[in-house]
């Protein structure tokens, strides 16, 4: 390790490599707090050719190793906001945080397009929009803190994404490190880096003509997103930006009954309608929220539903008065509606308040992301509401009700009850079969990582995960690209053994 620390400050400063075991621990772990393991060293790179540099030093230093399990391998690092574990360091792993690579290198607005640094902060990017008419419109509850390369990692949604998409839908082109160090361009892209900023500066929209596809006429763009850093790491986007509508309406209503609730969406969606956002939120959550912000909600309310409409002011004010009309034949107990910047944010505030209402009644909580059919809403929470009573839980639920994606919150206190973290391990298995069960899958938008990996095989037949492993194998054939995550462990080590055997 001497030998590869030396290496590589002879191009990296001292403050971009982090050795001491105080400065390791600080990375030691994600959002999750469940799941921890510090890396070897912790590197920052300050552009592409660093991070490239970087791979070539650990591909040349895993070369001279005489007991090849003592090999590195790399993980790649946004802000750590990440609720799976994906960027946490496998054994004997070196961290790259990609922090420093955080520049918003141009927009064009003509083409719609902005090009940014996988480090780059997705609110900072629409807050740089504001005025343009422009925004990007993935919105994971995280996006004042989390990255851009995150949001690609795990193929973020957030609320909003049931009408625009998840991230997948929204980036173009990528410039990538291969885990043999090569750097690539994917997608639309610049073929090449570019050597004067100040061309990129005075003329974007000419220098956007030269961007083209360059390593495949295949979607390698598509393929990338949503790998977790398994294929290798992403420094720079091409994002697509969304035209601002002309209006809003934001619709709150509160139900005596979650059940109701989730009817209600049920049949939102069986009618046609397709809101900008539909979130639910459970007795649990609302209790939690009213507490700590005052927000009126009487004892009687046991569920709310935000409903957000956007488009063309005429067109929309009709589609709230018929979405009116369907919901009170449920007897709600209350029903808001807004087009105020300021009231809607109070609106909002039962959902986006959460996250900090629940801090107030626990030190931690345990938050899930599994996947439902929409009309199976009603079942899933009902069964996840039975495990949460059997394994004595306190249980919170979310849910982005357009599209299904299911996220109970389990808060707790392990000094206060010191088998709590047993119980919400064992809570998981039933709450991620439960919901395959029911015709869903493992995540919807916060990725598998270290957190569902044991869970691949309830969707997973040994052949389906070993073709993807394949395909991995293509990316990353020494296998040090963020290992061991995604897929069950022994069936990453099998392939690997496997994959080495056959040269692929």
């Amino acid at each position: 390790m001497k030998k590869l620390l030396n290496s590589l400050k002879k191009f990296l400063k001292p403050k971009q490599v982090l050795d001491k075991p105080e400065d390791l621990h600080l990375y030691d772990t994600d959002a999750t707090a469940l799941f921890k393991n510090k890396p070897r060293l912790v590197l920052i790179p300050y552009d592409t050719e660093e991070v490239s540099k970087i791979i070539l030093e650990i591909i040349s230093y895993n070369k001279k190793l005489k007991n090849s399990k003592e090999k590195l391998s790399f993980v790649a690092r946004g802000a750590g906001t990440g609720l799976s574990g994906g960027a946490i360091a496998a054994e004997n792993s070196v961290l790259i945080s990609l922090a420093m690579l955080s520049k918003l290198i141009f927009v064009d607005y003509e083409n719609r397009v902005a090009l940014v640094e996988s480090g780059y902060v997705n609110a900072t990017l629409n807050k740089a929009l504001l005025g343009t008419g422009l925004h990007f419109a993935p919105d994971p509850s995280s996006q004042l803190a989390c990255t851009i390369g995150g949001n690609i990692a795990e193929n973020a949604g957030g609320i909003h994404c049931y009408k625009y998409g998840v991230t997948a839908d929204h980036v173009l082109g990528m410039e990538i490190v291969l885990p043999n160090g090569e750097i690539q361009y994917v997608g639309s892209l610049v073929s090449e880096p570019c050597e004067d900023s100040s061309e990129l500066k005075s003329s974007p929209s000419q220098r956007i003509l030269k961007f083209k596809k360059t390593l495949s006429d295949l979607d390698v763009t598509g393929l990338f997103i949503g790998t977790e850093g398994t294929f290798g790491i992403v420094t720079k986007a091409l994002l697509k930006l969304t035209p601002n509508q002309e209006a809003f309406i934001t619709i709150q209503v509160s139900f005596s009954s979650t059940l109701t609730c989730a009817e209600v969406v049920s049949e939102l969606i069986r009618q046609g309608f397709k809101p900008a956002a539909l979130e639910i939120i459970d007795n649990h959550a609302v209790r939690a929220v009213n507490a700590a912000y005052n927000l009126g909600f009487s004892d009687e309310v046991k569920a709310v539903l935000l409903i957000e409409l956007d488009g063309i002011n005429e067109e929309i004010f009709k589609e709230s008065h018929r979405i009116e009309t369907l919901v009170s034949d449920f007897n709600p107990l209350s029903y808001k509606t807004t087009q105020d910047v300021t009231e809607r944010l109070k609106l909002w505030k039962v959902r986006k308040g959460s996250a900090s209402a629940f801090g107030r009644i626990a030190p931690f909580w345990y938050l899930y992301d599994a996947v439902v059919p929409r009309s199976k809403i009603p079942a899933a929470l009902q069964g996840v509401e039975r495990i949460a009573e059997k394994y004595d839980l306190m249980l919170a639920n979310l849910v982005h009700a357009g599209d299904g994606n299911l996220h109970p919150n389990f808060l707790y206190d392990p000094e206060k009850d010191p088998t709590v973290i047993e119980r919400i391990f064992e809570a998981s298995h039933e709450i991620m079969r439960l919901c395959v069960d029911l015709g869903g899958t493992l995540s919807g938008e916060h990725g598998i990582g270290v957190e569902k990996q044991e869970y691949m095989d309830y969707l997973f037949s040994p052949n389906d995960m070993q073709k993807m492993l394949d395909l991995r194998a293509i990316f990353d054939p020494e296998y040090i690209s963020n290992p061991d995550k995604i897929f069950p462990i022994k069936v990453c080590k099998e392939c690997h053994r496997e994959v080495s055997a056959h040269g692929l």
